[in-house]
């Protein structure tokens, strides 16, 4: 609340707005929050990269406001969407050669809007819900679902970068006590006993961090806007010298004095000369030792599960996630690994690989000595030398979602198969680690069964286009044709997104406590929770039954035939001797008695035409549980 009374619902540009200025060209950032203004909740503006690099060229942008910014507590007023996007740029910069375009996403967006960890009681939540509506012109509701909108916004950097009164472990200040630098402490913040003390104590952590980067690297980045010590600047944004993809919102790359003299985008911006983000970050503390050499943020044992799919060592893997990951990103309170993947048991470094592995970037030989040796690369994928980047090489559904029952890399000398699920069920078909486990560089796997994978990047790509016509060369001699896209951009059944079936990044459905604000949209969506597994839930249900229009279809998601049908049920014959054979075994299993793949999404209600069947003991009904795994013998004779 301001001294005028006015309320409103986060305080994040009293503090932040300032922050984000580098990101943005000189006085760009300012002229959206004029003086005098009503700038509360109001977001950051968000460059229209389609139209900068796919349209005219202008660099315009969007600014979306928070609903309820006008009257936060006596109405949650609803905001229109102000961007609208078609085909999506991913890293269309010429620079980036592993970039592409995400074409007819269609897609509404409201980003950069500032969102609270804490509801009106003062109570956390990193996963508050908004509710998203589609309407007519009359203003006529057509649809609505709840989802979640995380909020990464815990971090532990005071675990040893605060004072040891303050709870810190001495780890990063000893070296400042031992060159005579005062270690600063709760009592050194001017806003003590106005915040929460944990919030006092991450600030005295900051200052301290930022005297030790002062110690060991000399005086600040020589930019006119800052003084010489990064202590005494404010803000102090690491990203505007260490590069991240996360804040390049108009994708333009790491800019500095070196590749912009004139100042007309960089901004104060140092990325030429230092290593990005995720390399100063993770390989750094990857290779920290305490004082008896025992690594502060230690590996990651791998994975061990009994022949039920039971994880042995789960107690000693979560240790060792809370040690590492948990640490910097959310986190300990606030489980960001929280879906499916965690419930079988796999964890960060499963996907991601080590520290060590992550932070191995395209920044890894930059230097104040050797600025801009970038290593930007499209071949990241099949060429062992190539390091990652940031935010666009990341391991996908693909590199443990290998195939079908039929076909896929179980049988690979250098995976890791799952004997079985979290039921206890017998799996042997998809895989507990996204790499080979002989690969340095923890490449994800990229698979040629392509049934469970991301969308790939083909040669008529308009950024593979673009850059062939720029060079003169063959579109399908460019490296980037056939990598994965990423997860969040890629679509699968008809143009419809992933996510929309799957879930969110981190959080696929269903997440393992039945009321997590992550199930709610599932559950709206189908009646229960888990991917969305229900024709009905976008089609009219009659489509599916007798002489409707896609009464023995085999061309649902992934290959699937109608689910929850009871024509399907009592006529699949048909479609198996119609079509070919390996259809059914894709899911069922090459020997026809169900796998992982055919397992029941809930419980189901289906007719056994005979008693011959294992699982129905006569005709008529039958209720086969959530899990079961679905096989031929199960109702009649396996005819597979």
């Amino acid at each position: 609340m301001l001294a005028d009374g006015t309320v409103y619902k986060t305080n994040f540009w009293e503090v932040a707005r300032e922050a984000y200025d580098a990101f943005y060209p000189p006085m760009i950032l300012p002229a959206f929050y004029p003086a005098g203004a009503n700038i509360l909740d109001l977001g950051l503006p968000m460059p229209n990269v389609e139209r900068f690099y796919l349209g005219d060229g202008a660099l315009t942008a969007d600014q979306q406001s928070m609903p309820g910014r006008h009257a936060p507590y006596l109405d949650n007023l609803v905001e229109l969407f102000e961007a609208y996007v078609v085909d999506q740029p991913f890293f269309m910069n010429p620079a980036f050669r592993f970039g592409y375009v995400s074409e007819g996403v269609n897609w509404y967006e409201a980003a950069g809007i500032p969102v609270s960890a804490f509801d009106d009681y003062g109570r956390e939540n990193p996963w508050p819900l908004y509710r998203v509506q589609a309407h007519d012109a009359s203003g006529n509701i057509l649809a609505t679902n709840d989802t979640v909108v995380p909020i990464s916004g815990e971090a532990n950097c005071g675990a040893c970068h605060g004072a040891t009164v303050d709870g810190g472990n001495g780890a990063a200040t000893d070296r400042l006590v031992q060159a005579g630098i005062e270690v600063a402490t709760v009592l050194d913040d001017p806003k003590l006993d106005e915040v929460p003390l944990e919030v006092s104590k991450e600030y005295a952590a900051d200052v301290n961090l930022l005297r030790l980067h002062d110690l060991k690297h000399g005086s600040g980045i020589a930019q006119p806007k800052y003084t010489p010590d990064l202590v005494d600047q404010t803000p102090v944004v690491c990203q505007s010298c260490h590069y991240t993809p996360a804040l390049d919102l108009a994708q333009l790359g790491p800019l500095g004095e070196e590749n912009d003299p004139g100042n007309s985008l960089h901004n104060g911006r140092d990325q030429i000369k230092n290593k990005s983000m995720s390399n100063v970050m993770h390989s750094h503390h990857g290779t920290v030792t305490d004082k008896d050499g025992n690594r502060l943020f230690p590996d990651m044992p791998a994975i061990e599960k009994d022949e039920n799919g039971f994880v042995l060592n789960v107690v000693e893997r979560r240790q060792v996630l809370e040690e590492t990951c948990y640490q910097c990103h959310p986190g300990r309170r606030s489980d960001c690994l929280r879906g499916a993947m965690a419930n079988g048991g796999m964890l960060c470094q499963d996907c991601n690989g080590s520290m060590e592995q992550v932070g191995n970037d395209f920044t890894r030989n930059v230097t104040p000595d050797n600025p801009g040796a970038f290593e930007l690369g499209g071949d990241f994928y099949t060429n062992a030398d190539q390091p990652r980047v940031p935010w666009a090489n990341e391991p996908g559904c693909g590199s443990c979602h290998t195939g079908d029952a039929v076909d896929n890399m179980s049988g690979h000398a250098d995976v890791m198969v799952n004997p079985g699920n979290s039921a206890g069920a017998t799996d042997g078909i998809r895989l507990l680690q996204a790499y080979l486990t002989n690969d340095p560089k923890a490449t994800p796997i990229v698979p040629t069964n392509k049934r469970f994978a991301e969308n790939v990047i083909t040669a008529e790509n308009p950024a593979v286009i673009a850059a062939a016509q720029e060079a003169g060369t063959d579109q399908a001699d460019d490296p980037r044709v056939g990598n994965p896209m990423l997860y969040r951009v890629s679509t699968g059944h008809e143009g419809i997104f992933c996510e929309a079936c799957h879930g969110a990044t981190h959080g696929i459905w269903p997440n393992k406590n039945p009321e997590a604000n992550d199930n709610v949209a599932a559950v709206q969506l189908q009646g229960h929770r888990g991917t969305i597994t229900e024709c009905s839930t976008c089609h009219d249900a009659r489509a599916f039954e007798d002489s409707g229009k896609f009464e023995l279809t085999m061309n649902g998601p992934h290959g699937m035939h109608p689910v929850g049908s009871r024509h399907w049920n009592t006529h699949h014959k048909k479609a198996q001797e119609d079509g070919p054979r390996n259809s059914c075994q894709a899911c069922h299993g090459t020997d026809g008695q169900g796998t992982v793949l055919s397992a029941m999404a809930t419980n189901r209600i289906l007719e056994c035409n005979d008693d011959e069947g294992q699982f129905c003991a006569d005709e008529g009904p039958k209720e086969f549980p959530k899990g079961h795994q679905v096989g031929c013998a199960d109702c009649h004779e396996n005819e597979i």
